[in-house]
């Protein structure tokens, strides 16, 4: 488990710097994890599952992303920009905010998936400069609970912000 975390907290580190957003182009062929907060998250589902019937899957909205990242470059550029403003927001572990989002959904989940393609990327990166026996501790530790080091990733992002906000609220009365 401390392995995991000390090397989560690195990821979050790199993932926190300003500009740090890589400007490839997402490999259409592989998945990739979106990251989003997680109310948005369930609005982006609705929303598709209204345009597009409930049978529209994680895959269909990524091919929907890729056809128009790729031919719109206004389109592209919009959520770049956006992307690299929201970084260093959204992977601020401290931070309870996830940032400003655009209001439409199909840019909110464009976005996500760019911000998944930087996790995966530090997290390639990072893993690539840990000795051996830290990865295979790690790989171990992941491939125990039955998640994707990336679904560990954004939980402990989610719990993380959580914990902010909770912090950040202690002046409020309410239930204590």
């Amino acid at each position: 488990m401390a392995a995991r975390d000390s090397v989560l907290e690195v990821i979050f580190l790199e993932l926190t710097k300003r500009g740090q957003m890589k400007p490839s182009a997402p490999d259409s062929s592989l998945p990739i994890t979106a990251v989003l907060p997680p109310v948005l998250a369930e609005r982006i589902r609705r929303h598709y599952d209204l345009l597009y019937g409930e049978g529209f899957t994680a895959s269909d909205a990524f091919a929907q992303f890729w056809s128009e990242f790729t031919t719109d470059a206004c389109f592209r550029d919009r959520v770049q920009t956006k992307g690299r403003e929201l970084q260093p927001i959204v992977f601020d572990t401290q931070d309870p905010s996830w940032g400003l989002w655009p209001i439409d959904p199909e840019e909110c989940a464009a976005i996500g998936f760019l911000l998944g393609l930087s996790l995966e990327e530090s997290i390639a990166d990072c893993l690539s400069n840990l000795p051996e026996r830290q990865v295979v501790r790690l790989e171990q530790e992941v491939a125990g609970c039955g998640r994707s080091l990336e679904e560990v990733f954004i939980e402990m992002l989610i719990e993380s912000k959580s914990s902010a906000a909770d912090t950040a609220d202690w002046w409020k009365p309410g239930d204590r």
